[in-house]
């Protein structure tokens, strides 16, 4: 089965695991010094060292040393452990302020945002915030918005939800065309118990370092905000405070947006960015049952989303497949193994027959897979191809594609390596658009 991205629910995760160890950030009140110094320990981490401390610990701090590995602290209730064993999970949580209808998901307020932003002017910002005082001027589709008689307020948007959002979405200019499903209005549809809850998690304090040094401070920008939404929520429900509701909203919203704008900014600086998380340790890695290598075309019939791959690639990528025959034919482990190891670079009639089976076996034309061309992620540079031969040429260590599909992947035979994931025990992720796939019903061409 295939994976894929969803929602969600921050109140099936709040009850999911014990509440002892958790703490909500609007039972605090900030009255006192020691009070306002355990909220900054809860939300940041302080580095004065420049060192990554191994000793066990429990969240707090309080109790430190191998010898007390597993006690339980009675301040923050977690038990002492190595900080490489801890998990990056939030205990501490924002609860919906009293007199609030409920807390927005940051996810669904950042998509919401961006698609009812027109010329920097925020149409959701602008309804649920009463102080919002946007720079930018209001743009032309705002006579259709305010034709439409919505009372602006946090508790009006949660509580009219639904009526709003289906009339954001058939305004004329903000809708899709005629035909077309709104995969924002699908996504809120399907994930409805995801949208609004009365607790959201705030970001685990290893995320959030502040380093101070000799020459100064160092603080990632993209931190401040997730800090100050954090701040703003403190004793949001104090009896000392005494805030109105109509404020309590407004702080809510402000808190979200900030939320929001910090998983956004932390997704786009630190995971996704070029010298990102996700490529160094995912695109920049050998991924399980993929392979890259240096592509030349086919020059014999084919159709156009044909892939033959290299003998030695084959024995690689395949060798799990491989072993499982090899097994079946009633080779010993080490006698599997060191026949593949034998022939990685030697040709064999009785592999070649195993990877024909192999090929056959599959219920498409040939062993589904995903051709990548990096570091370029644009439209067309990962698509679905089929290996239907492995080349019995020794000396041709090349991956060899179709000319009519190397315009979308910018490439051309001078040395251009391509990543390619094998996909051949998840078949099911591409049954849905290919079950019909078949070799004779597709055309096929011939290269010059």
């Amino acid at each position: 089965m295939g994976i894929s991205l969803e929602l969600v629910d921050f109140d099936d995760l709040f009850y999911k695991h014990g509440l002892h160890a958790k703490k909500i950030i609007n039972d605090f009140s900030g009255s006192t010094e020691e009070e306002k110094e355990e909220i900054n320990r809860l939300i940041y981490t302080k580095d004065t060292t420049g060192l990554l401390s191994n000793l066990p610990t429990c969240e707090c701090g309080k109790i430190v040393g191998e010898f007390n590995m597993s006690v339980v602290c009675n301040t923050c209730h977690t038990p002492v452990q190595s900080l490489l064993d801890q998990e990056l999970e939030t205990f501490v949580w924002i609860r919906t302020p009293q007199g609030v209808r409920k807390l927005i998901n940051p996810i669904v307020w950042t998509m919401l945002s961006e698609r009812f932003t027109k010329s920097g002017f925020e149409i959701i910002r602008w309804l649920c915030d009463t102080n919002y005082r946007p720079v930018a001027k209001m743009p032309p589709i705002m006579e259709a918005v305010l034709a439409l008689n919505i009372e602006r307020g946090y508790n009006n948007f949660i509580d009219n939800f639904q009526y709003i959002t289906d009339s954001l979405f058939n305004l004329k200019g903000l809708k899709v065309k005629k035909g077309l499903t709104d995969p924002l209005q699908e996504l809120l549809r399907r994930f409805p118990q995801c949208v609004f809850s009365d607790y959201l998690p705030i970001p685990n304090r290893s995320l959030l370092v502040i380093e101070q040094t000799n020459v100064g401070t160092y603080v990632d920008p993209v931190m401040i905000g997730a800090v100050d939404a954090i701040q703003q929520m403190v004793s949001i429900d104090s009896v000392l405070s005494n805030f109105s509701v109509r404020t309590k909203e407004n702080r809510t919203v402000k808190t979200i947006a900030q939320l929001a704008e910090f998983y956004d900014g932390l997704y786009r600086s630190t995971l996704a960015k070029k010298e990102g998380i996700f490529r160094k340790h995912i695109f920049g890695t050998r991924s399980h049952f993929s392979f890259r290598a240096v592509i030349s075309s086919i020059t014999v019939a084919h159709d156009y989303d044909e892939l033959h791959i290299p003998w030695g690639v084959g024995i690689s990528v395949f060798r799990i497949h491989l072993m499982n025959k090899l097994l079946r034919a009633n080779f010993t482990p080490n006698e599997a193994i060191a026949f593949l190891n034998e022939h990685a670079q030697k040709y064999n009639p009785h592999l070649a027959a195993l990877f024909e089976q192999l090929i056959n076996e599959s219920p498409y034309p040939g062993v589904p897979c995903v051709l990548q061309r990096n570091p370029s992620l644009e439209r067309g540079s990962a698509q679905a191809l089929f290996i239907t031969k492995v080349k019995e040429d020794i000396d041709d260590p090349t991956v060899s594609l179709s000319n009519l599909i190397l315009v979308s992947y910018n490439a051309d035979f001078d040395g251009k390596q391509l990543l390619s994931l094998n996909f051949f025990n998840c078949w099911e992720t591409l049954r849905v658009q290919l079950t019909t796939a078949s070799r004779k019903t597709k055309p096929r061409f011939e290269n010059n």
